[in-house]
């Protein structure tokens, strides 16, 4: 065992504690705690909590009264009736330099009277239980007629399933549960969360499939289910029901199955990435009614088929990329109506024919990667067009494909394409002048002989009409 174990003196503490005792000793010397004010019940509570999260300090000498005077994330108010302070919000961990929030021992834990503040509406640990292994204390369940808000993000040692009960916390509006080592099914029960608004799970080790019940969600905006071990396909109630949802991210994971040709029910989004999955079968044609669709990743499946010409129709997307699939056919020119596209790549597919001309006309285009395809033909761009786009147009790995002289002359850093053959322009043979001087009577003859014939069809075509 170190000597910081053995002694727990405050030289051992690492910079962010000392920087926190300095604070404590300057409350503690001005003599700003004041009397006690808050209810017993939450006070006991507070200490309580204070302590479980780190034992560094002395918290009841410090904020005898951590609701009159106590540190940031510790937040009460006064019930108008009894004149009492309540908890309504609590933080911990690290956020930033500039948020002093009581930072966690190595050892933090959570108290099960965590469940006796009746009016809390706040609970958040930020990187907190990073070397201790500890789970989501069941008892957080019966906070359910207040709690809004409840995150655990960056914590390494959390560890197990999401407490069974969860479904009862309904009147939460923000679940974040990232960056932590969570595992197990997810529950379906969240649908019972009809107020939530955010769900993030993502960064975990959750297994099993994505709950269809979370379509009956009507008031999600955000679901982030990004880098799990999730199966099974994507429900088509959620591409069906959810009108709120705004961003809808579920890459990096194991969905299979083919995407469902029925989104119609995703008015409001913006965001939708099923990128790093295993999803199969044709892109659907419905995908173009996504009118708001401002960022579509798909990339990293083995989707096959055409692109549908309908996503012509998705006007105010930014980002496309539909990289790294088994897509084939002819790129659709319908593409060129993406007004607003500033990022496009369809790399690593097995597209065929021209390159629509029409790409170069998009106003905002800024990167065009059309790397491993069958393309063939020539560049079809202008080169000013192949000057501005430079190294963030990619075309490598066609073989059929080939730069014009006036575009190779460009040079583009990177670019490893051929030069189109020069097609031989034709050539008209003058006549040779002969050597034998022609008197003005031969040619007088030959323009002479050089009538006769049509004089002669003349007399034959008048004879044919008289008789």
């Amino acid at each position: 065992m170190g000597r910081c174990e053995r002694s727990r003196s405050r030289s051992c503490l690492d910079p962010t504690l000392r920087c926190f005792g300095r604070i404590l000793a300057v409350v503690s010397i001005l003599g700003v705690v004041s009397a006690q004010s808050t209810n017993p019940v939450d006070l006991h509570v507070l200490h309580e909590m204070m302590y479980s999260m780190n034992f560094e300090y002395d918290w009841d000498s410090y904020y005898p009264d951590p609701c009159v005077s106590g540190p940031q994330g510790i937040v009460c108010e006064v019930d108008p009736v009894t004149n009492l302070y309540f908890v309504t919000q609590m933080q911990f961990g690290f956020i930033s330099p500039i948020a002093n929030l009581i930072p966690c021992s190595w050892n933090a834990t959570i108290p099960t009277s965590i469940a006796n503040l009746k009016r809390l509406d706040t609970l958040s640990f930020y990187n907190c239980f990073m070397n201790s292994t500890i789970t989501i204390p069941k008892e957080i369940s019966l906070l359910g007629p207040t709690l809004r808000l409840l995150s655990f993000s960056g914590n390494a040692g959390l560890t197990g399933a999401i407490p069974a009960g969860f479904g009862k916390l309904t009147r939460l509006q923000r679940l974040v549960l990232s960056q932590n080592r969570l595992q197990g099914s997810i529950p379906e029960d969240l649908s019972n969360l009809q107020r939530l608004i955010q769900l993030d799970f993502s960064h975990n080790n959750f297994s099993g499939s994505v709950p269809a019940t979370f379509g009956a969600m009507s008031s999600i905006v955000n679901m982030d289910l990004r880098y799990n071990h999730l199966e099974g396909t994507l429900p088509a109630s959620i591409i069906q029901g959810m009108p709120q949802l705004q961003r809808l991210a579920v890459s990096h994971n194991h969905l299979s199955g083919s995407l469902p040709d029925t989104f119609t029910g995703l008015s409001s989004l913006t965001f939708l990435d099923l990128s790093h999955n295993e999803l199969t079968g044709p892109l659907p044609p419905s995908l173009g009614r996504l009118r708001n669709l401002e960022d579509l990743f798909l990339n990293s499946n083995p989707l096959d088929g055409n692109i549908p010409p309908s996503l012509g129709s998705m006007r105010s997307l930014v980002r496309l990329d539909l990289s790294s699939c088994l897509l084939s056919s002819i790129i659709p020119d319908s593409l060129k109506n993406l007004e607003n596209l500033r990022f496009l790549s369809m790399s690593n597919n097995k597209l065929s024919g021209f390159i629509p001309a029409s790409l170069a006309s998009l106003p905002k285009i800024f990167t065009l990667n059309l790397d491993g395809n069958k393309l063939t033909g020539p560049v079809p761009f202008p080169p000013t067009f192949v000057k501005k786009m430079g190294r963030n147009m990619r075309l490598e790995g066609n073989p059929g494909l080939c730069f014009t002289p006036q575009q190779a002359a460009i040079k583009v850093p990177d670019q490893s394409l051929s030069r189109c053959a020069e097609v031989p322009a034709l050539q008209t043979k003058a006549p040779k002048a002969s050597s034998t001087a022609i008197s003005p009577n031969t040619a007088t003859c030959n323009r002479s002989s050089s009538r006769v014939p049509w004089s002669l069809m003349t007399l034959i075509s008048i004879f044919l009409i008289w008789f």
